[in-house]
């Protein structure tokens, strides 16, 4: 075991901190299969409503529940592949200065994107995106999740995370991405938890991410501090504590849930514009998670070159 795992850290050593793997690299999740009636044929024009995307790749349909005095967006997504399901960073890179969370979307053409994990605010932790390795330590504070390649979404609680697994997995480029604001929200059985690895437990807007089975996950968005109510206007949004949060993914039927950047930050984009209600209008953020067709002339490059400059 001594030996096999000194290998695969040998193996990561050669690629630098921030790089992006490019040899044997895992295929990304297929799903084409598992849920063709959820796709339209190959060459249909995509079908574009109010609350609704489909598209022979990607198939979205977002609901607005009114809950606890709460606005909530969860947008329910398919995609054929895992590659679909992207993340962007303000100005291209890890690090930058933000943006609006808009700007972002308009400039990778995203269907539907929310706000990220603001993981260029944290000392410590896994930074992956889109398969390039910003980041390689150990968070000291925060459980993490895990987006591999393959499709599967894993969250990791802080007290579980081994450093020198995650390395073995990055030197056989399994990750598509790793979030590190956290916590994750369901527990090993996907059951709602009464406790969690954070401090912001009171009633606040957030932004979650959910786990039904690989190519099939949500996007939670919740308005809060007081937000106007854009689905009972004259009223406000709360927002939800964690462990209201926690129920609710349960309730979705997720099997793995994790918390992103809220507060401020927290809002929801789909056709061109910010769905949600953001709270003081919203504010800029380092990076979002979006849903994507690959096949877009007038999206912005994604930069695979993992160079972070000085």
């Amino acid at each position: 075991m001594m030996l096999k795992r000194g290998l695969a850290l040998l193996l990561l050593l050669v690629c630098v901190s921030g790089c992006a793997l490019s040899e044997d690299v895992p295929p990304f999740g297929d799903f084409s299969d598992v849920f063709a009636d959820r796709f339209l044929p190959p060459g249909s024009a995509p079908v574009q409503e109010p609350l609704f995307y489909q598209s022979e790749n990607i198939r979205i349909e977002i609901t607005p529940i009114r809950r606890q005095k709460t606005d909530i967006y969860v947008a329910d997504i398919y995609v054929r592949s895992t590659e679909h399901f992207q993340r962007a960073f303000s100005q291209g890179k890890w690090r930058k200065p933000a943006e609006k969370v808009a700007d972002m979307a308009q400039e990778h053409q995203a269907v539907l994107a929310m706000t990220g994990d603001n993981g260029h605010n944290l000392a410590t932790g896994w930074v992956v995106g889109n398969g390039v390795y910003w980041r390689q330590t150990k968070s000291v504070k925060r459980d993490m999740c895990i987006l591999y390649r393959s499709g599967v979404m894993e969250t990791i609680e802080l007290q579980q995370v081994d450093n020198d697994v995650l390395r073995e997995k990055a030197a056989r480029q399994e990750f598509w991405h790793c979030f590190l604001f956290g916590p994750a929200l369901l527990d090993a059985q996907g059951k709602a938890k009464s406790t969690f690895n954070s401090t912001v437990n009171p009633a606040n807007p957030r932004s979650a991410i959910g786990y039904f089975e690989p190519g099939h996950y949500c996007f939670v968005q919740i308005d809060g501090r007081g937000a106007p109510s854009k689905l009972e206007p004259g009223k406000k949004s709360t927002g939800l504590r964690l462990n209201e949060l926690s129920l609710f993914m349960e309730e979705l039927g997720c099997t793995a849930a994790y918390n992103l950047d809220g507060g401020q930050s927290s809002m929801l984009y789909f056709d061109g514009a910010v769905l949600s209600s953001p709270y003081k209008n919203g504010r800029k953020t380092g990076d979002i998670v979006l849903i994507r067709e690959l096949e877009t002339p007038e999206a912005l490059p994604l930069d695979l070159s993992g160079e972070e400059e000085k």
